[in-house]
């Protein structure tokens, strides 16, 4: 599952642009064009991360930065602006900003800028999940349970759980699947994959991974990322 990003750009075009490039690349994107509309989207713990314009037809992208800063410290952000002076630039970092990207700028820039953030900030992110009283650590292979107990999944489970959990909105067919565990048994069949579910709902929960009939399967369960 990528990152939650709230994305604050009033041109229209520009937002459209990063907005669907992003979510090509399975990031989770909220597009606010205003600060009023920012104020509206923003709560504590809701992003991952935040791009932020800074010219903004009812205020500035300064502001929305302190606001966030004063309720979440430690989240991420960064700024994309075409006011990218000294004196900007300077008020940007002291305010914690990660980056500040000058525009116009190339896309693929952005995106190697923007996925540079995301590792420094978050390190972990994507490799372990908090699930109600379980933890997933798909670092580790281990499922870990609030009682102490655990549960070793093998490569194969854990690439199968880690492709569900990337888009959990998607039902994955049975061909993706055994896309990504070819190479962990001599011979992958449909057999493998049910087999290898079967396993994981025994160490998750049987609610936690949908069965779409001549489908494939989807992700289910409510899960955090694990700091």
């Amino acid at each position: 599952m990528k990152p939650r990003i709230l994305l604050v750009e009033d041109d229209e075009g520009l937002g459209e642009t990063l907005k669907e490039r992003l979510e090509q690349d399975k990031y989770r994107v909220k597009w606010a064009k205003t600060v009023s509309e920012t104020e509206t989207l923003y709560a504590p713990g809701q992003f991952d991360l935040v791009v932020l314009d800074l010219r903004l037809p009812d205020g500035n992208g300064f502001d929305l930065a302190e606001m966030m800063v004063k309720k979440e410290k430690d989240l991420p952000f960064l700024f994309l602006t075409a006011q990218a002076g000294a004196q900007e630039r300077l008020r940007g970092f002291e305010l914690g900003a990660a980056e500040f990207i000058p525009k116009p700028f190339h896309l693929k820039e952005f995106l190697i800028r923007l996925e540079r953030v995301v590792s420094l900030k978050r390190p972990h992110f994507g490799q372990k999940w908090k699930m109600d009283t379980k933890e997933i650590h798909l670092d580790s292979f281990l499922v870990k349970r609030g009682d102490g107990t655990s549960t070793l999944l093998s490569k194969r489970d854990c690439s199968l759980l880690a492709l569900l959990l990337s888009d959990p909105n998607k039902v994955f067919s049975r061909s993706e699947i055994l896309d990504v565990i070819v190479g962990e048994d001599s011979f992958p069949t449909e057999r493998t994959i049910d087999n290898a579910i079967v396993r994981l709902r025994d160490a998750l929960g049987e609610e936690s991974i949908r069965n779409v009939r001549g489908v494939g399967y989807q992700w289910k369960a409510e899960v955090e990322p694990l700091k």
